[in-house]
């Protein structure tokens, strides 16, 4: 329960060594934000916030975002502990010119790079190395007034191959685009001075990224990491994307890595064959 002293607990976590980072590679991690596995650890997360994110917090926690913002922030200090070699509550953030998060305080700072993206119920975090990186996900919403945004924020590229698919694949595709665009603009870390419909990524037949037409557009890498019944969530790197690790987590508790396939499912609970360890 939050106090109006931040609580003391000490959070206790071993770390033996770095998580090694190699350029091309992403690590992508992710936490149900309702997972009841979560609710004996909210104290231990309130304790790792600094004093700008604790004030954050106070002003969601009385609404329906104070715990999707606790854990997506426990989320993140955790992750980025394993491969900076600081604790969680020691690591410290600051921001570029349009508000990007970058390290501040870690000898890994220019070369750990790294993005979060948030929706009701999930929070996803990307660590790469060198290359600038950004995320996206969304929750998904089977209604289809969401179709008259494309108008406002897709290029002419976009929507003529959105309107040209069948009306049982729009919703799908729409999503697909979005979270590829906004993945695409958080990388950048430029904001809102990008256009939206000044670049354009291209799907294939199967709805896999297959080109992007924009700035650099020889650097820029795409991908499509979850697609399901729930959520879309997309990842754009300024480098080639060589491979990509996926892991279920629970700050301070459990990891377990899965195949492309498996992630993003609600509580897997069979992870026979897969790598699980505990953080603690």
């Amino acid at each position: 329960m939050l106090r109006g002293d931040r609580l003391e607990i000490k959070i206790m976590i071993s770390i033996v060594e770095k998580r090694p980072s190699l350029i091309g590679h992403v690590d992508v991690w992710y936490c149900f934000t309702d997972d009841h596995r979560l609710n004996g650890r909210l104290d231990q997360y309130e304790a790792m916030l600094s004093p700008a994110e604790l004030e954050q917090y106070q002003q969601l926690i009385h609404g329906n975002n104070g715990r999707d913002y606790l854990v997506s922030r426990a989320l993140l200090r955790t992750v980025l502990s394993e491969y900076c070699g600081l604790a969680p509550e020691k690591i410290s953030f600051c921001v570029n010119a349009y508000g990007k998060p970058e390290l501040s305080n870690s000898e890994a700072q220019g070369l750990i790079q790294f993005n979060t993206a948030h929706t009701s119920g999930l929070t996803v975090c990307v660590v790469t190395r060198d290359n600038d990186v950004g995320v996206d996900v969304e929750s998904r919403a089977e209604n289809r007034s969401i179709l008259n945004m494309a108008d406002d924020y897709f290029s002419a590229l976009e929507l003529q191959a959105l309107n040209g698919r069948a009306d049982d694949q729009q919703l799908d595709y729409f999503y697909r685009y979005w979270t590829l665009k906004e993945a695409y603009i958080k990388a950048r870390g430029e904001g809102l001075s990008i256009p939206l419909h000044d670049f354009s990524v291209v799907l294939d037949d199967q709805g896999a990224f297959s080109g992007f037409v924009g700035p650099e557009a020889d650097r820029w890498d795409f991908g499509i990491l979850c697609k399901n019944l729930n959520y879309t969530a997309a990842l754009a790197m300024g480098g080639k994307i060589d491979s990509i690790a996926y892991f279920h987590s629970i700050p301070l508790g459990q990891q377990v890595e899965l195949g492309a396939d498996d992630a993003f499912n609600h509580f897997p609970v069979n992870t026979s064959g897969q790598r699980n360890r505990m953080i603690g």
